[in-house]
């Protein structure tokens, strides 16, 4: 009876570092809030100067949020930036903005900086 509790509590173990390592894999969850009046475009992640392609494939309007979520499996610590749209239809890159994205609740945009809690 005492393996067969053991077994379980191994079993149980070893099922809940398998789901937190799925988890790690299967993406970041976040909202982006957007407090300014432009339109963003995208939202790209960086490492070692290594850009990603647009996370978004939506816009968001002034005053509005979205739950953002994409699957990355690397560090915490990453950079990002986000594009917006200009009155001519061009986009304009913003400033790149360190985060630590597993900590990353929700990131707000308010036409200045991102900043994120």
């Amino acid at each position: 009876m005492h393996i067969k509790h053991s077994f379980r509590a191994i079993s149980a173990t070893l099922a809940l570092l398998i789901a937190a390592q799925s988890a790690s894999a299967a993406g970041m969850n976040f909202d982006i809030q957007n407090s300014s009046n432009y339109i963003i475009t995208g939202f790209y992640t960086g490492e070692n100067g290594d850009w990603s392609s647009n996370w978004m494939d939506f816009k968001l309007a002034g005053g509005e949020s979205a739950a953002m979520a994409f699957n990355y499996d690397g560090p915490c610590a990453i950079d990002f930036y986000v594009t917006w749209e200009a009155e001519d239809g061009s986009n304009i890159e913003g400033d790149v903005t360190s985060i630590d994205i597993c900590d990353a609740n929700t990131i707000y945009f308010d036409g200045k900086e991102a900043t994120y809690d």
